[in-house]
């Protein structure tokens, strides 16, 4: 057994050393700023690979390496051995190693080249490391524009805007669009395909279903009440005045129609035209789904997919505390520091309006039979571990447990329901996006009818059930939005919003899959 570097370890297949190695990983979690929740069912995943090793018969003079790869967004502990290929799934579904490793399948990579076995375990870093890092960029931009505002005069500070910063922040938000385009589309082809499986097992989930599609939009339609209410007083505040006339919001139904349907598949993505994106990806699912014997093939690649564009999504969003230091630059050199006290002033805005969603599922328990309070208290100890875990559907293990342990659900419905509600019931998507591209049209005098505001609805609805649940959701959803409504001026809001709306918003999607699935129970115990 050899452990002379702190990242890397020998140690031989035996039982004894399976122990050292147990303790060696355990300390590289420790090491590093990961979430005690996390670091805890990694380990779970870890004595699973280790003892399916020992079932393996390894010969005892076998080499196995553990080392540690830094990544973006976290790191991966790797696992590699010589031998023969090493199958994850060798045992069968019916022991307890299997159970636990498909259960943390996407967290798990296997591989097989020359004759070594690798097996990478991907670990992420709490949300307050990237957090603390935006913030940091933030006060840097402060130390930097302090100079140049009494070096440079206006001209010198319209240039420097003008040719490097504005282009440089367009360029990142060209490449999250990029990006962004086919990583909704093919999450929306994911999410919609795994209700799709989960349904056809479970007829219980066709129910939730249709209960999640009727939260979002109630979500959406807080979000417009929210709009309404903030729009004068925040107008006021910015300097603008909320008359409803002259922008690019306003559409006919028979412009619709007609840029709804691209005259080539690829267009969507060329032009990211979020109608025709959305369509293409609705009709794509329903082919999908009707694949027959071609449905497993297909859903790989589909997913194969997924996995590359949400990896190229991780790389761009890794890069967010640079282009808030540049964001925040820029809103320096344009208005020195009397913008500050909007960009304050509309984050508050935007936390304090989530009371209203927070009230309509209040709503919702006391409809079902549930009391609000004693259920709001027993979810705070949740709602603090799901903040520092950062991810909804890495704490899905975490919220079953809990879900069973203090409100006595269904263990079992809760592992069939919960990681599928991770992924569409996304109220806090629904609500955010909505009201960040509502005030925006309010507060700048944009013309618009009601049937704009359905489409606009209708749209940031199905942008919600195609959000990746990773960092960079908001991201781009407001860029697609602020797209759509032709307000590019808007990109350094939307850096700030992915920068510092992210634990909001994973909150309120991590409350409402628990309120969803709390009221399902409640009505099937009912009946």
């Amino acid at each position: 057994m050899d452990n002379n570097d702190a990242h890397t370890m020998k140690f031989k297949a035996l039982e004894g050393d399976f122990d050292a190695a147990h303790a060696f990983v355990e300390g590289l979690l420790n090491r590093a700023d990961i979430n005690d929740q996390v670091a805890h069912e990694t380990l779970i995943v870890f004595e699973a690979l280790f003892q399916k090793l020992l079932d393996l018969g390894l010969p005892e003079s076998t080499e196995i390496d553990i080392s540690r790869a830094n990544k973006l967004g976290g790191f991966s502990v790797m696992v590699g051995f010589e031998g023969k290929p090493f199958n994850l799934y060798s045992n069968g579904e019916d022991s307890i190693e299997d159970k636990i490793i498909r259960s943390y399948d996407d967290k798990l990579d296997c591989s097989y080249r020359a004759g070594y076995n690798l097996i990478s375990v991907s670990v992420s870093r709490s949300y307050r490391t990237r957090l603390f890092a935006c913030a940091l960029a933030t006060l840097a931009a402060v130390v930097v524009y302090l100079p140049l505002h009494f070096l440079l005069d206006d001209s010198t500070k319209y240039s420097l805007l003008e040719d490097y910063l504005v282009p440089v922040e367009t360029m990142f938000a060209n490449i999250t669009l990029m990006v962004g385009a086919p990583i909704t589309f093919f999450s929306l082809l994911k999410n919609l395909t795994d209700t799709y499986v989960v349904s056809q097992r479970n007829s219980g989930m066709r129910r939730l279903k249709t209960r999640t599609i009727a939260t979002s939009v109630v979500a959406i339609l807080l979000a417009i009440v929210a709009a309404h209410f903030w729009s004068i007083p925040f107008a006021g505040l910015a300097g603008l005045e909320p008359e409803y006339a002259g922008a690019e919001f306003n559409r006919t139904f028979a412009e619709i129609v007609t840029s709804s349907a691209p005259s080539n598949i690829f267009e969507p993505f060329e032009t990211i035209s979020p109608i025709p994106l959305m369509l293409v990806a609705l009709l794509v699912t329903y082919a999908l789904c009707s694949a027959g014997k071609h449905f497993d093939m297909l859903r790989g690649a589909m997913e194969a997919c997924y996995t590359l564009f949400s990896r190229m999504l991780y790389v761009v969003t890794a890069t967010l505390p640079l282009f808030c230091f540049l964001a925040f630059l820029e809103v320096l050199l344009t208005d020195a520091f009397w913008s500050i006290p909007v960009i304050l002033g509309y984050l508050f805005v935007l936390h304090a309006s989530l009371i209203l969603l927070i009230a309509s599922y209040a709503v919702q328990l006391r409809a079902h039979g549930i009391k609000p309070i004693p259920f709001a208290r027993k979810l705070i100890p949740l709602i603090r571990e799901n903040i520092k875990i950062g991810s909804a559907i890495d704490a899905t293990s975490y919220n079953v447990r809990y879900c069973a342990r203090t409100y006595g659900l269904s263990r079992e419905k809760l592992e069939r329901n919960l990681p599928v509600l991770a992924q569409i019931n996304l109220d806090g998507n629904c609500f955010l996006i909505m009201l960040i591209g509502l005030i925006f049209v309010f507060i700048t005098g944009t013309r618009f009818t009601a049937f704009d505001i359905v489409i606009l609805g209708a749209l940031v609805l199905l942008l919600s059930v195609g959000a990746p649940n990773q960092p960079g959701s908001i991201l781009i959803g407001t860029l697609i939005i602020t797209a759509y409504l032709h307000s590019y001026d808007l990109i350094c809001v939307a850096i700030y919003l992915e920068a510092f709306l992210g634990t909001a918003q994973n909150m309120a999607n991590v409350i409402g899959d628990i309120v969803t699935v709390a009221i399902d129970e409640s009505d099937s115990i009912r009946q």
